[in-house]
């Protein structure tokens, strides 16, 4: 009565579990799925620098950059924000658009557009930038720039 499909099964597709029909039923074929396309890296990626590793040397990133090793040297990463977490230790120039700092930082740091100490942070050195927070518990020693930069004075030089 019922007569067996003796066609050979694809190898390309992935292995699918056996169906037996029931006596009223056909077995329904199933799509083939279209291949996974590799998901767009997140406009606001970041990297971190993990609190096992010792960089000694000159860092400079493209994206946003957290600290919770140890950096000795130069950190630059203009046009986006470090964060130096709890146990981070930068003994180092940060230059970035803004520097969170919850760790601490024994060098000068160079924000365009803010830099803030965190209960913990402890910064030894000058630090610029047009806005700075520190918050109750925050150590600092040094000197404080709080002077706008001039935008159209910044495209001249770079002309």
């Amino acid at each position: 009565m019922w007569k067996k499909n003796d066609a050979p099964i694809p190898q390309n597709k992935p292995a699918q579990p056996a169906v037996t029909p029931g006596p009223t039923a056909a077995a329904p074929a199933m799509p083939a799925l279209p291949p996974e396309r590799p998901q767009p890296r997140a406009a606001t990626s970041s990297v971190t620098i993990g609190a096992s590793v010792v960089i000694k040397g000159e860092v400079s990133a493209r994206e946003d950059l957290t600290i919770s090793g140890r950096v000795e040297g130069k950190v630059e990463v203009r046009e986006h924000v470090v964060r130096v977490g709890r146990e981070g230790q930068v003994h180092a120039s940060i230059q970035a658009r803004a520097v969170i700092v919850e760790g601490t930082v024994k060098g000068n740091i160079n924000a365009t557009e803010r830099i803030e100490l965190l209960e913990h942070g402890t910064v030894e050195g000058d630090i610029a930038a047009p806005k700075v927070a520190m918050a109750e518990g925050a150590q600092f020693r040094g000197k404080i720039d709080m002077t706008a930069k001039d935008a159209s004075a910044d495209i001249k030089r770079t002309a």
